[in-house]
Parts: C-alpha cells; sequence; structure tokens
C-alpha cells in the first residue's frame, strides 16, 4: 500500500467510512497540479483493486480487499504467453 493510499484510508476512517471525492481532494490538492484528476483516478484504481467500494458517483466506503473483478483465462489458452 503507498502513502498517499493510506491517506486517502485515514481519511475514509476519520469521516465515518464514508469519504466523498471533495473530501478527499480538499486536504490532498497541495501534492499536485491538477490534483482533482490526479486523486479521482487514484480512488478509481482502489476501487479496482477491492480496497474501497464505490456507493455512488464521487461517495466511496472501505472495501472487502479483494478485486472486484477477478482474472479470467480464456478457455482456448493453454499457456501463459501461446
Amino acid at each position: 500500500m503507498t502513502p498517499e493510499q493510506k491517506e486517502i484510508l485515514q481519511l475514509l476512517h476519520q469521516n465515518g467510512g464514508t469519504l466523498t471525492k471533495k473530501q478527499a481532494v480538499d486536504p490532498l490538492d497541495s501534492y499536485y497540479c491538477n490534483g482533482e484528476k490526479h486523486i479521482g483516478d487514484r480512488l478509481s484504481r482502489m476501487v479496482n483493486a477491492g480496497m474501497l467500494k464505490r456507493v455512488k458517483s464521487g461517495v466511496f466506503e472501505a472495501g472487502s480487499g479483494k478485486k472486484s473483478t477477478p482474472a479470467t483465462i480464456a478457455e482456448n489458452q493453454q499457456t501463459l504467453f501461446e
């Protein structure tokens, strides 16, 4: 887990388990030139990794820690590099 991800999770817990994108952008925006985009991208990656769960657009809760869509292997693929 990266330090930025830890900061987002700390903000989530400080806000009672629910975090909006705006609540994440306000304290972390000073790190980036276009903070809203970068933090929004980070939130999306955390959702994809299972660290966060998107309740609705711009609203997040703690995730299960498991990826939301497990990787699948094509039925006709026998080996990794075939």
